[in-house]
């Protein structure tokens, strides 16, 4: 990219912010990425001062960072959305949404989201008993509801029933019609009226990586021919009047709102037969599925992107529901969603810090393999020719003949006839040859098919201090994409294309798929690294699931964790009101039955042998062992280096 057609603008349109930001996020004159924490207008945080006090407080990197006013202002947004279009639509109904925990389970989540939700009576579903148990203590909310989904034995309905002992609106929804009996005589026994639920396996497919989870073959839900045996069993137990809420869901992260309304027509369909086969259902609830935009287009073609906006589905929820329920000539019910993603996604983000960069190719390797030698190898002399005559009209031929004399060379290589100094020459020059027709492709649309990728091949891969498994799992298994982009320099014109690698030591562990502008690219243009200077990036849209789906890979644990909001009276307009350090070695090893005490007592024990063989010095024997200790206590990633050849901190 050309540094003279540069601008903080043009940087705003390339990293697409305004288009996946949804108005959280921007970028402010020095060239900083700032949050507005209650959307726009609003405060606004600077990112870098952010990371400024993470320094400060010798809080190490990778972090997440939590903007707990985001969060809130999502559970905000669906809650008076959903009141504006039942208002202005004249619907009978009203909405009460619930937080799927599953999301992310995360105390300090699901407690802004109950304190933000209480105006609005927004409830929580759990999906297990353990989730329950959490549900169960924090939904105090006597209006809000409590949803049970997910396969449940004979605990998880006693605990359902005990949250009706405790007088919360508590909706098991049955999953298997074996449930419902279980259910119904378990609340004989405990003398209560359980409140239940019916979801029904709907036709309508979801669209994107989730379409699996729904359709005829879903793995939850009743057929309609089980729905009508569950009629049967709730009428011939004198129970109709148990029945509360129809239940569906047809997948995560519905691209397509076409789908959206197909979904709730069939659903509506279903609820308005119910309710003339004498079931008096008060609640519909459309699951889960309402998408983010991680990518920024608005457009169904990407499974991380989507077509349509919160407004919109929400509009087109009540308006199907209510144009069936017209035709069908029954009530209208409450409303009910279990929109997660949307909710948790864009409050938190991780920053990471490059520490540096593998380059194929290298300047440096390039140069000294450009002055030729005395009696250089006939073949190094023939690369050089290829590489001096290369023009842009005949770079396809020039690519193809390198290709071969590379190859030719490691074969000469293997056979002992050519020494490695030659052999780096050769990859040298071809590297050389390689980046000057990935430059002259740069910016063209009509290029040779044997060099349009080359630009992507030969990119730099920049190091971040982070674990891809732990801070964005989905990237990983399902190809979701996470917006990621440079926290400052935005001024500047990035120069590298780039892809990002990880610090676990797993070929997986690496991102080269990245938003640029309107589209997906293989490569990310970033700035190039100064020597001692911090270069930081910001890996955003990270509140839903991946907190809980992280795992352990190569032992990188749970990472940092600051808790962000927004005090127009702080002289930096925020305050960081929680730390949670992430976990130590000693925390992680001790979650695979590795004893730390023991460990140590192992290495001691070495040692003092070694000591008493005369090997290693009695002090220097006390040093190594404290060290081993030291670092079992400290962080599980890289301490100590801002960027390649950089000052320690």
């Amino acid at each position: 990219m050309a540094p003279s057609d540069w601008s903080i603008e043009r940087a705003t349109q390339y990293y697409n912010i305004a288009g996946w930001g949804a108005g959280y996020f921007s970028v402010n004159e020095k060239g900083h990425v700032v949050v507005h924490p209650h959307g726009q207008p609003g405060p606004v945080i600077d990112l870098m001062d952010v990371v400024e006090d993470i320094r400060e407080r010798n809080i190490g990197f990778p972090c997440v960072v939590r903007f707990q006013d985001v969060l809130r202002a999502r559970v905000r947004q669906i809650n008076e959305s959903f009141a504006r279009s039942v208002a202005e639509q004249n619907y009978a109904g009203r909405y009460f949404g619930v937080y799927p925990i599953k999301v992310n389970q995360m105390r300090e989540v699901v407690d802004e989201i109950v304190d933000s939700g209480a105006p609005y009576h927004y409830g929580l579903e759990a999906g297990s008993k353990g989730e329950l148990l959490i549900v169960l203590a924090m939904n105090t909310d006597p209006e809000a509801l409590t949803i049970c989904n997910g396969y449940k034995d004979e605990e998880y309905l006693r605990l359902a029933l005990l949250g009706r002992k405790l007088g919360r609106k508590v909706i098991v929804v049955i999953e298997k019609l074996s449930e419902l009996p279980a259910l119904l005589k378990i609340a004989d026994e405990m003398q209560v009226e359980p409140m239940i639920g019916l979801r029904s396996k709907l036709t309508t497919r979801g669209t994107g990586k989730w379409e699996g989870s729904s359709g005829d073959f879903a793995k939850f839900g009743l057929t309609i021919p089980e729905l009508i045996h569950a009629v049967r069993i709730l009428k011939e137990a004198g129970k109709e009047q148990c029945a509360k809420l129809l239940h569906f869901h047809v997948g995560s992260q519905l691209t397509e709102i076409r789908v959206v309304k197909d979904a709730v027509n069939e659903g509506a369909r279903v609820y308005a037969k119910l309710r003339k086969m004498g079931l008096p259902i008060e609640y519909f609830d459309v699951g889960g599925g309402l998408g983010v935009d991680y990518v920024g287009t608005r457009m169904s073609d990407h499974s991380s992107s989507i077509n349509y906006s919160m407004d919109e589905y929400v509009d087109d929820v009540v308006y199907s529901l209510q144009r069936i329920c017209g035709n069908e000539g029954v009530p209208e019910p409450h409303l009910v969603s279990e929109s997660g993603r949307a909710i948790a996604a864009h409050h938190s983000c991780v920053i990471m810090n490059v520490f540096g960069h593998i380059e194929i190719g290298s300047a440096e390797e390039i140069a000294a393999a450009s002055v030729p030698q005395p009696g250089e190898a006939k073949i190094v002399r023939e690369m050089r020719e290829i590489v001096a005559a290369l023009t842009a009209r005949n770079r396809a031929e020039a690519y193809h003949d390198a290709a071969a004399k590379k190859e030719e060379a490691l074969q000469m290589f293997k056979l002992g006839l050519l020494g490695l100094e030659e052999r780096a020459v050769v990859e040298s020059l071809f590297w050389k040859l390689a980046r000057g027709i990935a430059e002259m492709n740069r910016g063209k649309k009509r290029l040779p098919r044997e060099t349009r990728d080359l630009g992507d091949k030969i990119a730099d891969q920049y190091l971040a201090n982070f674990s891809l498994f732990q801070s964005a799992p989905d990237h990983w298994a399902f190809d979701q994409l996470f917006p990621i982009i440079p926290l400052h320099r935005m001024g500047e014109a990035p120069t590298r294309d780039c892809t990002i690698v990880d610090v676990t030591c797993d070929s997986d562990g690496k991102i080269d798929r990245f938003i640029e502008g309107d589209g997906v690219d293989e490569t990310l243009s970033l700035h190039a690294l100064r020597p001692g200077e911090p270069y930081f990036l910001g890996m955003f849209l990270t509140g839903a699931y991946q907190d809980i789906l992280a795992d352990m890979h190569n032992l990188f644990g749970r990472v940092n964790e600051i808790h962000v909001f927004a005090d127009d009276e702080d002289p930096e307009d925020f305050y960081i009101e929680e730390y949670i350090p992430g976990e130590t070695i000693a925390k992680v090893l001790s979650r695979v039955q590795y004893e730390p005490s023991d460990l140590s007592r192992r290495v001691k024990n070495e040692l003092d042998q070694r000591i008493k063989d005369g090997t290693i010095r009695p002090k220097d024997g006390v040093s190594l062992s404290d060290f081993y200790e030291t670092v079992m206590k400290g962080y599980t990633y890289l301490l100590g280096f801002e960027t390649e050849r950089g000052d320690p901190e």
